[in-house]
C-alpha cells in the first residue's frame, strides 16, 4: 500500500475503493467510442496497443497487433479492428514508414474522439483515486 491505512478504517477504505470503481465504470458510459474500445478484455488490449503506437508515432497494423497478442487469433484481432474502423473509433492511415509499399498494410490509429475521451476518463479516474488516497493518509 502506498500509504499507511489504519486497521480500524480498512472497511471504509474498501467501501470507498468499491464506490470509486463503480464511478469509474459508470463514467465509461459518457462516451460510446471509449465504452466500445474498453468493453471487453480483447478490445481493451487491442486499444492499448493501438493507442501506445499512436503516441510513439509507430506504425501498427492488424498483423502486428496479432503478433503482440498471441493469445488471440489473427481473425479475432482483424474483426475487432475492422469493427472499430467501421464505427469510426479507429482510423486507417498510410504507414508512417514510406518504405512500406504494400498497400494492404494500413496504419491503425484511434480517432480523435477516442483519444479525447480516453484523456478525460483517465483524468477523472486519477483525480478520484487521489482523493481516496488523501482521505486516508
Amino acid at each position: 500500500v502506498p500509504f499507511n491505512v489504519n486497521p480500524s478504517n480498512i472497511s471504509e477504505v474498501g467501501l470507498d475503493i468499491a464506490e470509486n470503481l463503480n464511478d469509474i465504470l459508470k463514467a465509461l458510459n459518457d462516451n460510446i467510442s471509449l465504452k466500445w474500445c474498453l468493453s471487453t478484455v480483447k478490445k481493451a488490449k487491442v486499444f492499448s496497443i493501438v493507442y501506445q503506437c499512436n503516441e510513439k508515432k509507430m506504425s501498427i497494423y492488424k498483423e502486428e497487433i496479432a503478433k503482440k497478442l498471441p493469445e488471440y487469433s489473427y481473425k479475432t484481432i482483424a474483426t475487432i479492428v475492422d469493427e472499430g474502423i467501421a464505427k469510426g473509433f479507429y482510423v486507417s492511415l498510410d504507414p508512417y514508414d514510406a518504405k512500406i509499399s504494400d498497400k494492404k498494410i494500413k496504419n491503425i490509429r484511434p480517432s480523435l474522439e477516442v483519444i479525447t475521451a480516453f484523456y478525460k476518463w483517465n483524468f477523472h479516474r486519477i483525480s478520484a483515486t487521489y482523493k481516496i488516497i488523501n482521505k486516508f493518509k
